[in-house]
């Protein structure tokens, strides 16, 4: 079993700082960035992190990542925004661990961490309310809707390749017709743009990598370097409207 990157306090603070510079920070209320209690933030951070005769208790990646949200959300470190602060460390390690969330749409996430926060979520029948059993709870909520990003070229949807392809420096004119050109730097390829959520082969992705220098023999490999701060900025930017509703909540 791979090991599992879990986030430092460091991290999340990293997190809460990009956020904080963010539109969403200055028109609803976020509070300070740092914690107001670090001994609270250190709590909840080695949620992910307990273990029992130097093993690790939790050791799957919905494990990790659901302790990390719950003990952001509930632990109240920070001055406010705590469950915006959980959701986006939360989705940062997700992508960190190279997993993607998947079939979750914004509303399925607002009643998921308002369930969480009303101590609501749902629990198997006969199961005590408690911090463990409501992680657990989350846990079983993630295990459905995260996979594992593969490695190496593959066919993928447009769309994905796009978000790969911008993470790493690369520009998009309109689309012209059927075609669109990708540029990176002084190189440039011309592509295929059917519609947008067409699937681009694998023979096409190397290609692609290939003539916008991405590839192996570039030094670049198949896994797109991970970037907390990018990471953050797209999340902020696809939940933007997310974002509002959790600071009422």
């Amino acid at each position: 079993m791979a090991e599992i990157n879990r986030l430092s306090e460091e991290e999340v603070i990293v997190i809460r700082r990009r956020m904080a510079l963010l539109q969403i920070a200055t028109q609803d209320a976020f509070g300070q960035t740092d914690a107001i209690d670090s001994t609270k933030l250190g709590s909840a951070v080695y949620r992910q992190y307990t273990s029992a005769g130097g093993v690790y208790k939790y050791t799957t990646i919905e494990a990790v990542a659901a302790n990390l949200f719950y003990g952001i959300a509930m632990g109240h470190a920070f001055e406010n925004g705590n469950k915006r602060t959980a959701l986006m460390a939360m989705l940062s390690l997700i992508e960190k661990n190279r997993y993607y969330l998947l079939n979750t749409t914004e509303e399925d996430l607002y009643e998921f961490a308002r369930s969480v926060a009303a101590h609501e979520i749902a629990l198997p029948d006969g199961t005590a309310r408690s911090a463990d059993s409501e992680a657990q709870a989350i846990a079983a909520w993630l295990k459905c809707r995260i996979r594992a990003k593969k490695y190496g070229d593959t066919k993928m949807p447009f769309k994905e390749l796009r978000q790969q392809l911008e993470e790493l420096g690369c520009s998009f004119d309109k689309p012209d017709r059927n075609y669109i050109k990708i540029h990176r730097e002084m190189w440039m390829v011309r592509v295929g743009y059917p519609r947008a959520q067409f699937e681009v082969p694998v023979g096409r992705v190397k290609e692609i990598r290939r003539a916008l220098r991405l590839d192996e023999a570039q030094g670049i490999d198949s896994a797109a370097f991970y970037n907390l701060e990018q990471t953050v900025d797209r999340f902020v930017n696809e939940y933007r409207d997310l974002m509002r509703r959790l600071a009422d909540l």
